[in-house]
């Protein structure tokens, strides 16, 4: 049985909530994004080193990746042993390896370290692990921002990270049971991010059965009518307001 925990649903400087990131555990655990609030808030879901299988990060803005340095120190310290698959979108090789090296210089050298194996999803090519395939697709964001599909018998998961919807991103999440989508707003969003209007169009084109909406805006006017958005919606797609620690099962 594959299950889904929301470790923080918030946007990058929400002052109550950790940053958006999500724990997959199926055939394989992956934590999907590691802003530098989420660390803290994985530790109260799991204190095991060796927990996870693949970390995959979805853009390089620091609420979705600067968390890592201190997590893969802390693994270090714990005592991991086993390897850990860095994972991103096209360019991921060229710039984790700097964050890592930036929040703590030389920690993670390999003669120190744990195995650290970094690794791109290209375009419409799946990637195995353990059972499970993960595949990503580019949204319209302000940086270069993939979003990824987790795929294992019985259940299928999709992540936005951030940008709005692109056709890419559409045909990724065609017929997902659970899209967990970056929300910034009610229309208009801000430019690089989602609508509400925006990732409900996406769902019903794409056929999705259970959309989640995450990283909603700070201010309370947007926050509010998000909420009276989902509240109102009458699906398909059925729409959450997941928050942190909530978690489902999904196969």
């Amino acid at each position: 049985m594959a299950r889904l925990t929301f470790v923080g649903t918030g946007e990058a400087f929400d002052p109550d909530l950790p940053n958006t990131s999500l724990l997959y555990e199926g055939r394989a655990r992956i934590l999907l994004d590691c802003g530098y609030a989420v660390p803290h808030a994985l530790w109260r879901t799991t204190r095991d080193p060796e927990a996870l299988d693949a970390v995959y990060l979805s853009h390089g803005h620091a609420d979705h990746c600067f968390g890592l340095p201190a997590l893969l120190v802390w693994m270090r310290v714990a005592g991991r042993r086993g390897p850990l698959r860095l994972l991103g979108g096209p360019g991921a090789s060229a710039w984790l390896p700097r964050v890592l090296e930036l929040g703590y210089p030389g920690a993670l050298d390999p003669s120190r370290s744990f195995p650290l194996i970094v690794d791109e999803l290209g375009p419409d090519v799946p990637y195995p692990i353990d059972g499970l395939t993960l595949r990503a697709a580019p949204s319209a964001h302000s940086v270069p921002n993939h979003a990824v599909r987790i795929d294992e018998p019985g259940t299928s998961v999709a992540y936005s990270g951030d940008g709005a919807p692109t056709a890419a991103t559409t045909e990724l999440f065609r017929g997902v049971h659970h899209l967990v989508h970056e929300c910034y707003g009610p229309a208009p969003a801000a430019p690089g991010h989602a609508s509400f209007e925006e990732v409900i169009s996406c769902a019903v084109e794409a056929a999705v059965r259970e959309v989640h909406l995450v990283h909603v805006s700070r201010q309370d006017a947007d926050r509010t009518r998000v909420r009276e958005l989902v509240t109102s919606h009458r699906g398909p797609p059925r729409v959450h307001l997941p928050r942190p620690g909530d978690a489902l099962d999904v196969t």
